[in-house]
């Protein structure tokens, strides 16, 4: 006979499997900053003053010269903090991509693929330490 205070053997298989199923989430990052080469014009001398530093970053459907910006996301507004939950739960024929902008228009942008199991990113912005700049933690499960 089982003891009360003992839980049954199906209530811990459950609670086992039940952790099991909980994915641990995927930290990523996006360089805080870029260094801009100098730039080459024909018939004349460009100089660059400084890097470009984060602005932006979001999950994309495809490669970043397919343009495939995700409209779909939930956001939460704060005034230190503010985030974006992007579901990723569904077909991406062309893959999952990180983008990661810069400069005050996301003039420069970097991107890179991302596993296909992810089924969710949080994007979690702050105020970087620079002008313009965001803090950027992305967690993804």
């Amino acid at each position: 006979m089982s003891d009360m205070n003992t839980p049954p053997i199906f209530c811990l298989l459950i609670a086992a499997t039940a952790h099991a199923a909980i994915a641990a989430p995927v930290q990523f990052s996006c360089p805080s900053s870029v260094p801009v080469s100098t730039v080459q014009v024909p018939g004349w001398t460009a100089t660059v003053a400084s890097e470009l530093f984060l602005n932006s970053a979001a999950p994309i459907s495809g490669p970043p010269e397919m343009r495939g910006d995700l409209a779909e996301f939930a956001s939460k507004p704060g005034k230190l903090e503010w985030s974006y939950t992007y579901d990723l739960d569904r077909p991406f024929p062309n893959g999952k991509w990180l983008e990661c902008g810069y400069g005050a228009h996301n003039e420069v942008t970097l991107a890179r693929p991302l596993p296909e199991k992810l089924k969710s990113c949080s994007f979690t912005y702050g105020k970087g330490a620079k002008a313009g700049q965001h803090a950027i933690k992305i967690s993804c499960i």
